[in-house]
């Protein structure tokens, strides 16, 4: 098999980034966007030394889960799955889920169908837009795959109808002299309120944009400077001025209030959030004579989600700011079997060893638990682990060790947070063998 080769095969099965697998003399090319049973005629564009990877020149027989994309931009990457019926999509993440932990993890593990999204359009509440200058002209868009290009584009469809509506002002008003001292343009928002954060080197040029910003949008209560002159492609930089209001915004989970930060953690699909935090309070099974660690605690939306079905939450967090935070919210809720508290969670662990906990509930971040966190659960002891996960590799991997540390992985329950995305969150329930 060589570059640029041409033949045409049958789609065997589907992978879980979105690429559809083929056998060509019995070797495995990778071709995007192709669904199992689907017949094309396809380019091999890159060989490997055990697999290949090719791409779509002519569909011959389509499936008919194979849906027109409503999305004219499908060349910014960010959705691999609007070509596919959401009903297909979400059989598609159960398969592979089943697939990835019955292999990986015991072949007896319990994978349930993945929870879909009542409405899988418009969901995100939060997007980042990257600002380039090209040829004098102004480039807003989303970066093109695997590259720095920048697609523009003039809405999206996963994000908000009102972040759309922002930034479509935007596109319209910013100048070249604006433009040119931005990397990138943060809106956020919820369900009354608004944000945005320019992200960049000097915030002068932007306060005759931001009064019209604010005269538009009466729900604009926060707009950020937010300063970055880094070489990489970290987002956000560590020193920010607020423009107008404040530099928080108010959302909601759970019938709770909020207090969100800009640069606080929150689930970019809210109304699925809310399924998310319910589902893995019922695994839970939970009572009001427990007492649960809402560990990594954050703002301490998971703790506040908790707080009324147990008899005390500890959330545990070591960034100062997130306590403060997580500590307001906590009073304007006025709830008061919550304790938030700012330590390193291997000193919260070996103090509170061989207490009664009940059940723990951990959301690392995307690249899952350190090997020093797995231990300090251990050290910690609790009867249930509810481990919500936003990367299954990572997942796998973690579950594993904790196999070797005497907690077996019960179930997994798929929920579709990220809807027409390869993403996938995973709530895992962990009990003590």
């Amino acid at each position: 098999m060589k570059k640029n080769e041409e033949y045409i095969a049958t789609c065997i099965d589907e992978t879980r980034m979105g690429s559809g697998i083929v056998k060509i003399k019995d070797q495995v090319v990778f071709v995007p966007d192709l669904l199992k049973e689907e017949v094309a005629t396809i380019r091999i564009v890159k060989v490997k030394k055990n697999y290949a990877f090719g791409i779509i020149k002519e569909l011959i027989s389509k499936s008919s889960f194979r849906i027109q994309p409503l999305c004219p931009y499908k060349t910014c990457g960010g959705c691999q799955y609007q070509h596919i019926d959401y009903a297909y999509q979400l059989q598609m993440k159960t398969k592979q889920m089943k697939d990835l932990f019955c292999r990986q993890v015991n072949e007896n593990i319990e994978v349930k169908d993945t929870i879909g999204c009542q409405y899988p359009y418009y969901y995100r509440n939060k997007a980042q837009f990257p600002v380039q200058i090209k040829d004098n002209q102004i480039q807003i868009g989303f970066y093109r795959k695997h590259s720095n290009d920048i697609v523009p584009c003039k809405k999206c469809l996963i994000q908000s109808e009102d972040i759309n509506t922002i930034y479509q002002f935007i596109q319209n008003h910013i100048t070249l002299e604006q433009a040119i001292e931005l990397r990138h343009i943060f809106i956020r928002t919820s369900n009354e309120e608004s944000q945005i954060v320019w992200i960049g080197r000097n915030e002068k040029p932007f306060v005759s944009l931001n009064e019209q910003l604010l005269s538009v949008f009466p729900n604009l209560k926060s707009i950020v400077f937010n300063y970055n002159q880094r070489k990489d492609n970290v987002i956000l930089g560590k020193d920010y001025i607020v423009m107008a209001g404040r530099d928080f915004i108010y959302e909601s989970c759970m019938n709770h209030k909020i207090q969100l930060h800009f640069k606080s953690f929150f689930q970019v699909n809210p109304k699925q959030m809310e399924r998310l935090y319910q589902t893995a309070i019922d695994c839970a099974n939970l009572n009001k004579n427990q007492t649960c660690i809402d560990l990594y605690s954050g703002t301490g939306t998971i703790a506040l989600a908790i707080s009324k079905y147990v008899k005390e939450v500890i959330g545990v967090e070591i960034v100062k700011e997130a306590v403060e935070n997580a500590n307001r919210n906590k009073e304007i809720n006025h709830i008061e079997n919550c304790t938030f508290i700012c330590q390193d969670a291997t000193e919260f662990a070996h103090e509170r060893k061989y207490s009664d906990i009940d059940v723990l509930f951990v959301d690392p971040p995307r690249k899952g638990m350190s090997e020093q966190g797995i231990q300090d659960i251990v050290t910690l002891q609790p009867e249930k682990i509810i481990y919500i996960s936003c990367n299954p590799e990572s997942l796998v991997r973690d579950l594993n060790v904790f196999s070797k540390q005497g907690y077996y992985c019960q179930m997994i329950q798929p929920v579709d947070m990220f809807c027409h995305t390869t993403g996938i969150e995973n709530i895992a329930v962990l009990k003590m063998e």
